[in-house]
């Protein structure tokens, strides 16, 4: 193959590869966990989304807006200030999605979360914790682990505080 032959070759297949976006690692999780309280109790803790009584450690919960698109900024001491967007908040079905830009403590970015409450027999739910995010400096088996975690503890602690 002639030289400039080459080099044109050479030169599409980088501007190829230079137009092919990365695709990001993007770290999917979902846990379950069945509640002996009525779907509606556990949905109305999640519906609140501006009370976050039932999380342990939080200092301070700022509002901004209300209904779609409401932030809530949480401060927990050892972590970086939280910014929660609510995006979705169906009633109807019990879904409630959020979005945040980045979770250190998770160490993941783009996180998207969804929480379904879905009704059982005999006065008993079952929820559904679901995220889509980036992996944010690790690897995206170590995020999703964390992230894992970090549901089952909410779940806990949803729990406790109905058991209140």
């Amino acid at each position: 193959m002639p030289a400039a032959v080459d080099a044109a070759v050479g030169a599409a297949s980088s501007r190829r590869a230079a137009a092919k976006p990365e695709r990001p690692f993007v770290v999917e999780v979902s846990v379950e966990r069945e509640f002996e309280f009525g779907a509606d109790d556990v949905w109305a803790v999640f519906a609140d989304f501006g009370n976050v009584s039932w999380v342990p450690g939080v200092e301070k919960v700022e509002l901004e807006g209300e209904g779609i698109g409401m932030i809530r900024h949480l401060t927990v001491p050892v972590f970086p200030q939280l910014h929660e967007r609510l995006e979705t908040l169906d009633h109807e079905n019990r879904v409630l999605e959020y979005s945040i830009p980045a979770v250190a403590y998770i160490e993941v970015k783009n996180y998207v979360a969804r929480a379904h409450v879905i009704e059982l027999e005999g006065d008993r739910c079952k929820v559904r914790m679901s995220c889509q995010a980036e992996a944010d400096g690790v690897a995206d088996e170590r995020a999703a682990a964390r992230t894992r975690t970090f549901y089952e503890s909410m779940l806990t602690w949803i729990d406790a505080f109905l058991r209140k």
